[in-house]
C-alpha cells in the first residue's frame, strides 16, 4: 500500500511538473509575440513622428505666404515642393521626374522667384492652396504639392 501511494505521488508530481513547464513555455511564447508586436508599433509610431512635419500639409488648405514659408522651412531637406498656380507648375528646392516617383538632380526654382511678381514662378501670398503628399515606391515622402484653388 505504501509503495502504491508513493507511485501515485510520483506520477502526480510528474504530471504537475509537466503542466507547469508547459504553462511556462506558453507564457514565454505569448510574451515574445507581444514584445514583437509592441516593437512593431513603436517603429510605426517613430516613422509617423519623423514624418509629422510634412504630413500635416496633406489635405490642409493654406495661404500662398504659408507655401513660401514651407519652401523656406524645407530648403535643406531632400524634398521637392511642387506648386501648381494658375500660371503653371513649379518645383522648389529639388525637382521630380515626370511620373512624380523620384527626385531629379535639378534644384528647381528659387525662393526669390516665388516672391517676384514679374516671375512666372510667383506665388500669390493671398492665394489659397491645398496641400498633398507625394511618396515614392518605397513609401518615402519625396515631395509636398500645393495646388491653387479657384
Amino acid at each position: 500500500m505504501e509503495n502504491s501511494l508513493k507511485g501515485l505521488l510520483l506520477a502526480a508530481g510528474t504530471i504537475i511538473t509537466c503542466v507547469i513547464v508547459g504553462l511556462g513555455f506558453y507564457i514565454a511564447r505569448e510574451a515574445r509575440d507581444t514584445a514583437a508586436n509592441g516593437a512593431g508599433q513603436i517603429a510605426k509610431l517613430n516613422a509617423e513622428f519623423n514624418e509629422s512635419d510634412k504630413v500635416i500639409y496633406d489635405g490642409l488648405k493654406v495661404s500662398g505666404s504659408e507655401v513660401v514659408n514651407v519652401i523656406n522651412k524645407f530648403k535643406n531637406d531632400l524634398l521637392c515642393i511642387e506648386v501648381k498656380t494658375k500660371k503653371g507648375t513649379n518645383h522648389y528646392n529639388h525637382t521630380m521626374n515626370g511620373e512624380r516617383s523620384a527626385l531629379s538632380n535639378g534644384k528647381g526654382a528659387s525662393i526669390k522667384a516665388a516672391q517676384d511678381r514679374m516671375n512666372a514662378a510667383y506665388i500669390n501670398p493671398n492665394g489659397q492652396f491645398t496641400g498633398s503628399i507625394i511618396r515614392d515606391s518605397n513609401h518615402t515622402i519625396i515631395g509636398i504639392c500645393f495646388e491653387q484653388e479657384g
